[in-house]
């Protein structure tokens, strides 16, 4: 296997080789596999670039390892046509994860690679620290594979982050910068909040009736949690409340009950616009409802699973200081008692534990999306001079 595999990098170097004979152009390339379309971040990030230098050619590449073996081969070509071209052509490249292309190959020194890790903060574990365990790759493999090399930057949301994606992506701390993510701008911003709301209200009026519970949990990969799912379905109020399910991209458990609502054509992030209680489990988007004011919910039927399947950074008992339910009835029971207590305060749709842990792991304060162009830009004039 490891000899098939460097065999393999190596006629893929060789193809490279061919795509470095053209002209490098004053090009930013947005490099992502997590959508098939432009995610949020590069897109908040990319119109600030054109605005801050709009003779800055920037290129996107959206697209995610499809199903089945077709569909891997049709990847597989557009790797080594598309992707490794503009690998070789452009002065800067950003990523939002893992990128085969970005490790395996042997780049122009001028090239610029810099990490924009997909998720806000630290939690599970990811890059090294998930390499040996059930749901990462062994050793063997992210050695041969040369998993997360070649980055000359990588980007983390606050200082105490900073040696956690230092380690997970095996490379210095002073190469680790601090910056939130771009959408980090819009989920403290209230008029922006305020036009989505009334958006999906447009599209799904029942969303306007009732409070909204949304509950977005992580992907489990290789999990079946469809009884843990129905458990909460089945126990759900849906004369008092609306259920909001949003399931990871990638997961494709079917819902099938017509009283939830999906709302494809909306992110969660989105949705947090009319959300009154976020349930979740073992996500990072609880730094984005804790960032957003939103009371937040853990529901841990699989706890001890998990940690044997994947497991933490961090100390998620201590560290997370969320309530933890097993339960579904006890879940729902105390934010249906938080909700009422809420409205009938007119409280502030916040907890104050979502507030004293925030500050930890997303650093406070706006105007990140535009702080990070301006750092892109430095790099790719930096590029240039090289």
């Amino acid at each position: 296997m490891q000899i098939m595999l460097k065999i393999a990098i190596a006629i893929c170097n060789g193809i490279y080789g061919i795509h470095k004979l053209f002209p490098v152009r004053n090009r930013i390339a947005m490099v992502s596999r997590q959508s098939s379309t432009l995610t949020l971040d590069m897109r908040l990030l990319k119109e600030e670039l054109e605005r801050q230098n709009p003779e800055v050619e920037i290129l996107t590449l959206n697209r995610m390892i499809p199903p089945g073996l077709a569909g891997k081969i049709k990847y597989l070509w557009y790797m080594v046509t598309r992707e490794m071209h503009v690998f070789a052509t452009s002065r800067v490249v950003l990523l939002e994860g893992y990128c085969i292309n970005a490790s395996i190959l042997h780049h122009r020194k001028e090239l610029s690679i810099i990490q924009l890790w997909h998720a806000l903060g630290v939690l599970k574990q990811f890059g090294y620290y998930a390499v040996g365990t059930e749901e990462g790759h062994s050793e063997a493999l992210a050695k041969a594979m040369h998993m997360h090399e070649n980055y000359e930057y990588a980007i983390c949301s606050s200082e105490f982050c900073r040696p956690y994606y230092a380690k997970a992506f095996r490379m210095p701390e002073s190469r680790v910068k601090v910056c939130p993510l771009p959408r980090t701008d819009l989920l403290t911003d209230r008029e922006y909040r305020r036009r989505k709301r009334e958006e999906i209200i447009r599209r799904y009026p029942e969303l306007g009736k009732r409070p909204n519970v949304l509950y977005a949990p992580t992907f489990r990969n290789g999990e079946d949690i469809t009884e843990h799912l129905d458990s909460l379905f089945e126990a759900f109020n849906y004369e008092e409340y609306n259920l909001i399910v949003k399931l990871h991209p990638v997961d494709r458990t079917g819902i099938h009950r017509d009283e939830i609502f999906e709302c494809p054509e909306f992110t969660a992030m989105e949705l947090f616009s009319l959300t009154d209680a976020l349930i979740t489990d073992y996500s990072s988007i609880i730094y984005e409802a804790a960032t957003a004011e939103i009371p937040i919910y853990l529901y841990t039927f699989d706890l001890d699973r998990y940690l044997e399947r994947r497991g933490f950074i961090i100390d998620f008992m201590k560290d997370i200081p969320l309530e933890k339910y097993r339960k579904p009835t006890e879940l729902l029971e105390r934010v249906y008692e938080d909700e009422k207590r809420r409205r009938a305060e007119s409280a502030e749709l916040h907890l104050d534990t979502s507030q004293s842990f925030i500050q930890k792991y997303v650093q406070p304060g706006t105007g990140n999306t535009r702080r990070l162009a301006e750092w892109v830009l430095q790099e790719l004039a930096k590029s240039s001079k090289s």
